[in-house]
């Protein structure tokens, strides 16, 4: 697509010389005799660069800066005038202006010029996209979940993640708690500042500390210098505490009093310093039977526990499992350069019967040694561990006690999955199988599976 430049000039010379050069050059120009032509014809359509006469019959060239950069504030503005000085030149850059072409300028300064602000513009694009896919990656499309359980998680993420509240994501290992404090952060008022995680399972209670709340210069033996701390480096964002059902009394005490006053010191130090963080914290213990149990603080459970999250763990919510197998292919294909584009019939059976104690973690390293020893564009059942080929297939799938399913149960079972991930929607359907509409319809009535939408 050509990129579209106004010119803006009461000199019919200078417009048409212009218009005629910038033609020359590929681009497609537009010019205007008056500052009210111009903005008519901003109006009516969109320019990438405005080369803009700074002396004009009917308004200064400054205000009509002013007026276009309202209309089109990503349009890019190159002044042209006489009447050339630093002042205006500086007073021009203030009010927007990209760059300052003096009268009388020689082509290949114009188109330098120009050239350079088409340039300044890809990139601001590609920052905004950028800014986008990040913002979109953390949203919801990389937590994968049709069913029930992850709506309803979805449904609280979305009611909450303005709200500067503290967190507390439950779970057992590997069910994506990372990833949902991640989708709350990028979603909330904080996502332009850090993101910082700390597993406090990793640590012992003196390192804990110090990763927590930094230290001061000769704190300790080998403290030769100060070091800020997780606080300190999450200043305005969200700092993420991964496994804090692990911490020790005497640390759960020091929690508490950061979350209650808003306040810490560093280990070793005197300055009070103020806390501006977002809490998350996230655990895979159940932390109402640990302060039952007297092994983690009541006052902090309830101080954490003001907005819950509970993530099910993957064999509760086994019909997200096709749409997951979809998702963590694409991204393996790209890591490793391949070709999957489906699980097949029977492999997916045998997805759908094991019951996935290490969750989503697990499933994805099962899917990533498939992708990367396997051959072909389909995960067989060959690809998978052999604890997963050797499962009972009389737990799975109607059909005589003690004998597989048929290649048509597994079908039928299959394409169902995607039905409903896809929400009954036929055209989504066949795209997620790989097959056509019309091949989809056909299963649908032979399996009768409309019947099956409840």
């Amino acid at each position: 697509m050509k990129a579209r430049i106004l010119v803006a000039d009461d000199d019919p010379g200078m417009r048409e010389t212009l218009e005629a050069v910038l033609a020359e050059d590929g681009y497609d120009a537009g010019v205007a005799a008056s500052g009210a032509e111009a903005m008519h014809i901003l109006a009516k359509r969109p320019f990438d660069v405005m080369l803009l006469d700074l002396k004009m019959p009917d308004i200064t060239g400054l205000e009509l800066l002013s007026q276009a950069r309202r209309i089109a504030p990503e349009m890019a503005v190159i002044m042209m005038t006489a009447f050339g000085t630093v002042k205006i030149a500086v007073e021009a850059v203030k009010e927007g202006a990209y760059d300052f072409l003096t009268k009388p300028f020689e082509l290949d300064e114009m188109r330098l010029a120009i050239k350079k602000a088409l340039e300044m513009q890809g990139l601001a694009r590609e920052n905004r996209e950028l800014r986008r896919m990040l913002d979109e990656k953390f949203i919801f499309k990389e937590i994968v979940g049709a069913s029930k359980k992850m709506q309803e998680v979805f449904e609280v993420i979305r009611k909450v993640v303005d709200y500067d509240v503290i967190i507390l994501i439950s779970g057992e290992s590997g069910t994506g708690k990372e990833l949902v404090a991640q989708a709350i952060h990028y979603n909330s008022s904080r996502r332009d500042k850090p993101f910082v995680k700390l597993n406090c399972a990793a640590l012992p209670e003196t390192l804990l500390e110090s990763e927590l709340f930094g230290y001061d210069r000769g704190a300790f033996t080998g403290a030769t210098t100060s070091k800020p701390g997780r606080f300190e480096l999450a200043e305005g964002g969200t700092l993420f505490l991964d496994e804090i059902g692990d911490t020790s009394p005497n640390m759960q005490a020091k929690l508490l009093r950061v979350l209650q006053e808003k306040e810490f010191e560093r280990v070793g130090g005197r300055e009070t310093l103020k806390a501006d963080v977002r809490i998350v914290a996230a655990t895979n213990k159940d932390l109402k039977r640990e302060v039952e149990a007297r092994r983690f603080r009541e006052d902090l459970y309830y101080r954490l526990n003001v907005v819950p999250i509970h993530l099910p763990p993957l064999r509760e919510r086994k019909e997200d499992l096709p749409a997951l197998a979809r998702h963590f292919l694409k991204e393996l294909n790209l890591l490793f350069r391949k070709d999957f584009s489906a699980v097949s019939p029977e492999a997916m059976a045998c997805l759908l019967r094991y019951q996935w104690p290490g969750n989503i973690r697990e499933l994805r390293n099962v899917l990533e040694k498939a992708v990367l020893l396997g051959e072909g564009k389909a995960i067989l059942a060959e690809h998978l561990p052999d604890e997963l080929q050797e499962l009972d297939f009389s737990s799975h799938l109607e059909g005589k006690a003690g004998e597989p399913p048929s290649l048509d149960d597994l079908e039928k079972e299959h394409i169902f999955q995607v039905l409903r991930e896809a929400k009954w929607n036929q055209t989504r359907a066949a795209e997620l199988l790989g097959i056509h509409r019309n091949t989809l319809r056909k299963k649908i009535e032979r399996f009768n599976l409309k019947e099956m939408d409840t």
